[in-house]
């Protein structure tokens, strides 16, 4: 399988532009973590019983990112109240998965991949880690 690391920016257009999708945050965090293609990421997510313009469960997402050759382990803690404060608190050697209200984020090395910002407010629901094993 090929790998290579893309952006959000770059993954953003290619769901909007050539698969015309929406609600694609999690086949987006997918891409991110297991370092593969939105093409990729949304094939395995529609495996995974992902409807195509709906979005899709967090345990969705983790399935299909241990699919595509990593592990995925849940490390919340009820401490992390905020996404800003999770992020802070986030060693910056590792790539995690952060749940919000119906919205995932990927955080790829303590830089974060997604529209959302780092100052953000939103309540922090579970936070995984993701160990590529390739």
């Amino acid at each position: 399988m090929k790998r290579r690391q893309y952006n959000y920016e770059q993954l953003k257009k290619v769901a909007t532009e050539v698969y015309k999708d929406r609600g694609f945050c999690t086949v987006i965090a997918t891409a991110l973590a297991a370092k593969v293609s939105f093409g990729r990421a949304y094939q395995t997510m529609k495996d995974n019983d992902r409807v195509h313009g709906k979005g899709a469960l967090l345990g969705e997402c983790c399935d299909a990112i241990k699919s595509l050759g990593c592990s995925v382990i849940g490390i919340y803690t009820y401490h992390w109240k905020t996404f800003s404060q999770t992020v802070k608190l986030l060693p910056k050697d590792k790539i995690y998965l952060i749940s919000t209200d119906k919205h995932v984020t990927c955080v790829l090395y303590g830089k974060v991949q997604d529209w959302v910002k780092t100052n953000s407010r939103k309540r922090v629901r579970v936070v995984y880690e993701v160990t590529r094993n390739f």
